[in-house]
């Protein structure tokens, strides 16, 4: 067994990782408000939120960090939405 810190140590790393996709994500999101802008695209896509949510269920094996993964990802589609109308009005 691993020690305490060891521990801490590895959720440290993923949470370094997780903060640099976060912030690679959000910069895919920007794109995402200007073509929204350009077309006269609504922000909120319930159909497009299921397959995100559908696809990423996918990703995890165990059925009961799934559901932990899910809530996450949901926080995250929320997050990008609260991102795009802040960022649409200052988009040429």
């Amino acid at each position: 067994m691993k020690n305490i810190e060891e521990v801490r140590g590895e959720i440290r790393e993923a949470d370094r990782q997780m903060a640099a996709i976060f912030e690679k994500r959000m910069r895919a999101v920007r794109e995402i408000a200007a073509y929204k802008k350009e077309h006269g695209l609504q922000i909120e896509n319930k159909e497009q939120e299921r397959k995100v949510l559908e696809a990423n269920a996918s990703f995890i094996e165990d059925e009961m960090i799934r559901q932990y993964y899910l809530t996450i990802m949901k926080d995250v589609i929320e997050v990008s939405k609260m991102y795009q109308e802040r960022l649409i009005p200052f988009l040429q």
